[in-house]
């Protein structure tokens, strides 16, 4: 008869109460991990509006910081933005690099059309928000849309700058000036 120290046992596989903890432990990873895995698409719109959220903050702090006028600018045909700068002579020049570079929307994410205080409702082509050194901001109305047909709407208060985010398509006008 085989005999056994204390705490070590003859063992010749698993017990069935070792493999049901394992396939309980299994069943509870993947029941966690597949929404995040099943949402992985329309994160890329949440994770692009947050990104734009975060652009309009710093520009609207950087304008009043530096007493200067800076822009946002928006191409919805190639799907990019990217912030300029007044230069004394008037003219929107590309900000350092360092600060805001020129962003291209992931492949899933589009612009659906950016309403703003001097261009009105824009669909195509490029629209622009500005800053100014005061601290107003122009009021911008932004749609995003992904490949599942999701769509966020940001809106920018033209006072505190600070940016609303909205599911679903939220109708703005805008007037021209």
């Amino acid at each position: 008869m085989p005999m056994s120290k204390a705490g070590i046992r003859n063992k010749r596989g698993f017990t069935f109460i070792e493999l049901a903890v394992v396939l309980l432990i299994l069943s509870v990873v993947a029941a966690l991990a597949f929404p995040v895995i099943r949402s992985l698409g329309s994160s890329d719109l949440k994770l692009t509006a947050r990104h734009l959220v975060r652009a309009v903050y710093f520009l609207s702090n950087r304008a009043a910081a530096t007493k200067r006028v800076y822009r946002l600018n928006y191409d919805l045909k190639e799907h990019q933005y990217w912030a300029t700068v007044q230069s004394s002579e008037g003219e929107f020049t590309p900000v350092d690099a360092a600060v805001l570079t020129r962003t291209t929307l992931p492949r899933e994410v589009q612009f659906v059309d950016a309403v703003t205080l001097h261009q009105g409702k824009v669909t195509e082509g490029e629209a622009y928000t500005d800053f100014y050194p005061v601290g107003r901001v122009d009021k911008t109305t932004l749609h995003l849309t992904d490949e599942d047909k999701n769509v966020l709407t940001l809106v920018v208060n033209p006072i505190t700058g600070r940016v609303k985010v909205y599911e679903g398509y939220l109708e703005e006008t805008g007037k021209k000036s």
